[in-house]
């Protein structure tokens, strides 16, 4: 006879000396499993949120903490009934986060990572495409580090990658329930025997084989569910993409069997929206001349007085920088990866026109650069196209393709050798195909006081009679995902706009309005003024003088010298 002890802040003692009876373990795949018992009313009070462990010997048989103590009050006694949530209640209570990284103060400079209840399922802390069992992973170890007690173990037949999605403010069993969707047939349950409880996941196929007898039964159920048979399944990726203003879409379609149009009655088709190909591109067109400060031809066209010259003579030509091109139309920005900068290139110019033979300084100020006549183009933003999973049509099929059965069974063992959760069972001593079936079991319920155990097996739970439009609603309610790697972007999200800060100018000045020579008139008849003429240091100005005329004082104005 099997000895059943429990222990409560540090004692351990068996069940009768604690005044508990009618035990009842309630087990769920993909849920939380639950203990509920009754005390009597001399019993001691089991405080809410204490952590409770059953034991069957010297096996730990359940774990939990006491999460629901209601009172009952009959005429004639008072009984106490408690439940106790396995560990699996703390993903129901725990919000999954990722980290992300923002940007302190408004500033684009200073960053922190701060984790955010808006997560990248199918996708790592880098972008990186995961699979379903990585996945899985990362969700139980962030529970475990943030207060969860328990430990990840198996996880089997999750290989796949299925479409990433964005989720918002979801439990950590909200995450987990959206992956094993994707496998309608998955079980996953809790081992309490281990030294932490262990969470192992696995799909049908992965499960541990078990055969009972008919004759072992007290009551056996099984139904065909031949309306949850599919005859297909054909899965359609749709890539929006876009360019400049140009959208356009792409499919690709992924099908299970090869030749299934989805046409067929029963066929479950989905069309999935991944994130297309994006572009946003900046353009800036640029003209520009090559710098010829030795030229006729360059000078003339800063300076029209040089345009009718019959001869031009240069020489001492300054420059503040060697880039070869003058900036004519356009601009310059950052993104161009171009040289520019504002330069003045001066020259001493003797040149003879009909009028005038003299020699002076001539200077223009402009932009210098090494930038080419061309379109520049700028990559603002862009995302390459995100690649549908490999072989997920093949993975439902398997899960929900085959004819499926589910019902219930009911077995008196004093000994109760289950657990049967995270098995697949077959019957014996019935007809000759069950025993080749291989049925997950759903739920279990054991009472200890009773000695009887009862297992739903078959369907999973989350999956109704419709379970075509079922997994159809799982994809309705999925969000795309898009720009992942922004998650730990060191900078900000890349779509940042340059404007040009470089731009033409072409300011010219001849000797800075001083002439050696002033030729006024016409070929004839000329009033010449010639600074060549004075003696070296001799400034001539305007200057007033006073005189009389028919007896009135006047001003007059001349050109004179001190």
């Amino acid at each position: 006879m099997k000895q059943w002890t429990l222990s409560y802040h540090g004692q351990t003692k068996p069940l009768a000396e604690w005044g508990i009876s009618n035990v009842t373990r309630h087990i769920l795949n993909q849920g939380t499993d639950t203990v509920t018992f009754q005390t009597d009313a001399s019993a001691p009070v089991f405080e809410c949120d204490a952590i409770i462990e059953v034991f069957q010997d010297n096996t730990r048989w359940f774990w939990g903490r006491i999460t629901q103590t209601p009172t009952y009050y009959t005429a004639d006694s008072e009984s106490a009934y408690y439940k106790a949530s396995g560990p699996f209640w703390y993903f129901d209570h725990l919000v999954f986060q990722q980290p992300w990284r923002y940007f302190k103060d408004g500033t684009a400079t200073t960053t922190e990572v701060i984790n955010r209840s808006v997560c990248l399922l199918g996708q790592d802390d880098q972008g990186n495409t995961i699979n379903a069992r990585q996945c899985l992973q990362a969700i139980v170890d962030y529970a475990k580090a943030h207060h969860a007690p328990i430990e990840c173990g198996t996880i089997s037949g999750f290989d796949f990658e299925f479409p990433c999605e964005t989720i918002k403010d979801c439990s950590c069993s909200e995450a987990i329930l959206k992956l094993l969707r994707w496998t309608p047939n998955a079980t996953a349950w809790i081992d309490y025997t281990t030294k932490t409880p262990t969470i192992h996941f696995a799909c049908a196929s992965a499960l541990q084989k078990q055969s009972l007898s008919l004759r072992q039964l007290t009551q056996f159920s099984i139904i065909p569910r031949n309306d949850l048979k599919i005859a297909a399944v054909v899965l359609k990726y749709e890539h929006s993409h876009s360019a400049d203003g140009a959208t356009w879409k792409s499919v690709t379609v992924d099908r299970y069997p090869e030749n299934a149009t989805g046409e067929e009655l029963n066929a479950l088709v989905l069309t999935v929206e991944l994130e297309g190909s994006h572009a946003h591109v900046q353009e800036q067109w640029v003209q520009t001349q090559p710098i010829q400060p030795e030229s006729d031809n360059w000078w003339k066209k800063h300076f029209p007085c040089l345009v009718d010259a019959k001869s031009i003579q240069i020489s001492n030509v300054q420059r503040m920088s060697n880039l070869p091109n003058e900036l004519l139309e356009g601009a310059i920005a950052p993104w161009m990866g171009c040289d520019a900068t504002y330069e003045t290139i001066s020259a001493s110019i003797h040149y003879v026109t009909d009028e005038m033979d003299t020699e002076r300084p001539f200077s223009v100020k402009i932009c210098a650069t090494n930038a080419q006549s061309r379109i520049y183009q700028n990559v603002i933003s862009s995302g390459k196209t995100t690649q549908p999973p490999v072989g997920l049509a093949t993975t439902l099929y398997q899960s929900i393709g085959c004819l499926r059965y589910e019902g219930q069974l009911t077995l008196i063992d004093e000994d109760l050798s289950g657990p049967f959760i995270g098995h697949a069972l077959s019957f014996l001593d019935g007809e000759p195909a069950w025993a080749t079936l291989s049925l997950p079991v759903q739920e279990e319920r054991i009472s200890l006081d009773t000695g009887t155990t009862v297992l739903k097996f078959g369907a999973p739970k989350q999956l109704g009679p419709n379970d075509i439009c079922q997994l159809m609603h799982t994809n309705r309610i999925r969000t795309i995902t898009d720009n992942p790697k922004m998650r730990f972007a060191d900078q900000s999200s890349g779509n940042r706009t340059y404007f040009p800060h470089m731009s033409p100018i072409s300011d010219s000045q001849v000797d800075m309005g001083r002439y050696t020579q002033l030729t006024i008139g016409t070929k004839s008849k000329q009033v010449m003024i010639n600074a060549n003429a004075l003696p070296e240091n001799t400034q001539l100005s305007l200057k007033p003088f006073n005189m009389v005329e028919n007896g009135e004082l006047k001003q007059f104005w001349m050109i004179a010298s001190r």
